[in-house]
């Protein structure tokens, strides 16, 4: 475009304004194009303000599909001092007992009284076999600081209490599994305990790998005695090491005793708790005991060690014992939080929680009563065709409020009476009230045998009417008692699923509402996407794109043309400023 641009200076006249009110009639068609555009963004966003209703009604269907939802028990606890309880889909309904006869403790252990603030010496120390490096001028705190951070391998943690001068350990789980293993040649001098100085390991001395096979002794076994108490582990055809390893620690792990494959390949049996005798039976197969490498196995060396191990609960249900590593376990579909150990029997009682399903019920109904409201809404809302779109020239003209109040009345109605909306507010209404067949003879059928309706009776007073445009009202008490009485139908009704994509009349009401609602949200979807959508990918997305493409086309015809409108009154004034120059010199040539 030219920079320089004569504006009257010879002729006098405002080529500006004249220019300006050229190009405002040439650019009406472009005005309309972007107000289309601006028309198009305020359907999108409509749209999509109702799909998100939409989806959260639909996952609202969908939790209403799930005969989980339907099961939920009540459970109570005679003495909540002794044990709290909470029922699920698959506790049955009656009455029980439980004692709690010893409660789940973590592993602890205290130092003794520790003199001085530093460790003293550059050692290691293993804390349920994760060496921890110390050196002199680490404190007691450091020490503590050191075990905390590997708390997640070891599962020990630890704190440090500069005025009692201890330190405190425990096991971050509960249970008979769950010990506290200290060892380390200075273990017992840094706490001020006395460990323990008995071997606490026997080592085979054959190289064996977890991928070995023990084929060959398919049939064969080796037995553990442990405090007298004897383990037989069986090889079989398959057996590998790996495997002979993992399943006598699944049997050991109460015992305080483990095995393991260490770095050089040679199996270990760990004892660190050395007032439980360990030995290997005679009744054990020589050949297993051989091919494991421990015939003539040697003892480690002695190494001190300080060794505590948990507590797992223990509980008589129902007369029967039980034994769990945690105060919290589930018995018959109870969900049961042990609190205080001791002779006294506290009584359970699990009922059907109707009151849950109820809630359930009615919050799904508060749901869809707010998205055909919202539906209701959008489609009879008034529309003022008067009330386009504002063009930026008509903005600069406005006030802030003034914008606000037109802009207001542009954007109502964008979806009045939009053939999506309204098809599908119709399918849902027909998929509330029709019956569900397929059902057995006399069953609720119909959201209305359980007092769901679109319109209720109480005694003189009648709520609902075709004002209401579908909404539904509810009979509490006899929902309550259709619950009470048949809630397995209840649950039919809802959720009862053909899987057949075909047909509905014999899905549930909560199967069809969420089929529809799926439909719906996918038809919205085609036609206005969401915020992350590619704009090619849906229909009004697609319509941007083109308006886009004929406003930057007629932007550049108007800007081309308006330079020729220039242009041409550019070329006027310089030739009138020629005529006036060649005027005066005539002028002043015959003396005027």
């Amino acid at each position: 475009m030219s920079t320089l641009r004569v504006t009257g200076l010879a002729s006098g006249m405002d080529y500006e304004s004249m220019i300006k009110q050229m190009m405002d009639a040439q650019r009406v068609p472009l005005d309309k194009l972007n107000q289309k555009k601006q028309i198009n963004q305020w359907k999108q966003d409509d749209y999509r303000a109702i799909n998100n209703k939409i989806l959260d009604f639909k996952n609202a269907a969908f939790d209403m599909k799930l005969q989980s939802g339907y099961l939920t028990k009540g459970a109570s606890s005679s003495n909540t001092n002794v044990a709290t309880v909470t029922g699920s889909a698959n506790a049955i309904e009656g009455s029980y007992t439980l004692q709690v006869q010893q409660l789940a403790k973590a592993a602890t252990m205290k130092s003794g009284t520790l003199a001085g603030t530093t460790i003293g010496k550059d050692t290691t120390i293993s804390v349920n076999g994760v060496n921890i490096e110390l050196k002199s001028a680490d404190t007691y705190q450091d020490l503590a600081n050191k075990i905390n951070a590997e708390s997640v391998k070891t599962g020990v943690k630890v704190a440090y209490d500069s005025t009692l001068k201890s330190m405190f350990f425990s096991s971050t789980k509960t249970g008979a599994s769950a010990d506290i293993d200290l060892r380390g040649t200075d273990v017992g001098q840094i706490l001020n305990l006395t460990p323990s100085t008995t071997a606490a390991a026997t080592t085979g001395n054959v190289k064996l790998a977890a991928d070995t096979s023990l084929a060959s002794l398919a049939g064969k076994s080796i037995t553990l005695s442990i405090s007298g108490q004897d383990y037989k582990f069986d090889i079989t055809s398959t057996t590998k090491a790996g495997d002979l390893v993992a399943k006598m620690n699944d049997s050991l792990k109460n015992t305080g005793v483990s095995v393991s494959l260490n770095k050089d390949g040679y199996l270990t049996i760990d004892n660190p708790d050395n007032s439980k005798p360990v030995s290997i039976n005679a009744s054990s197969d020589a050949g297993v005991v051989s091919a494991l490498g421990l015939t003539g196995a040697t003892p480690a060396p002695t190494v001190p060690s300080i060794y505590k191990q948990g507590q797992n609960a223990k509980v008589l249900f129902n007369g029967v014992a039980g034994e769990y590593d945690s105060n919290s376990f589930t018995i018959a579909g109870l969900s049961i939080t042990a609190k205080a150990e001791g002779p006294d029997v506290t009584n359970i009682n699990v009922t059907q929680d109707t009151e849950t399903v109820f809630n359930k019920i009615k919050t799904f109904v508060d749901k869809y009563n707010d998205l055909i409201s919202a539906i209701n809404s959008e489609l009879s809302e008034e529309q003022y065709r008067k009330f386009a779109p504002l063009t930026d020239a008509q903005k600069k003209e406005m006030t802030d409020d003034q914008i606000k109040q037109w802009e207001d009345k542009a954007k109502s109605g964008m979806l009045a009476n939009d053939s999506i909306l309204t098809s599908s507010l119709y399918k849902m209404r027909q998929a509330l009230s029709s019956t569900v067949n397929g059902l057995a003879s006399g069953q609720l059928s119909s959201l209305s045998d359980i007092g769901i309706s679109s319109s209720l009776v109480s005694g003189t007073a009648v709520s609902g009417s075709y004002m209401d445009k579908g909404k539904l009202y509810i009979d509490e008490n006899k929902l309550k008692q259709a619950l009470s009485e048949n809630s397995d139908q209840v649950m039919a009704l809802f959720t009862t699923d053909d899987k057949n994509a075909k047909t509905s009349d014999t899905d549930g009401v909560a199967t069809r509402l969420y089929d529809q609602a799926s439909a719906i949200f996918s038809q919205i979807m085609d036609k206005a996407g969401a915020s992350t959508s590619v704009r090619n990918t849906y229909v009004l997305g697609k319509e941007s794109l083109d308006l886009d493409k004929r406003i930057s086309t007629l932007t550049t015809k108007l800007a081309d043309m308006e330079e020729r409108y220039y242009d041409k009154f550019t070329a006027m004034e310089k030739y009138i400023s020629q005529m006036n120059a060649r005027s005066g010199s005539l002028a002043s040539l015959l003396g005027g």
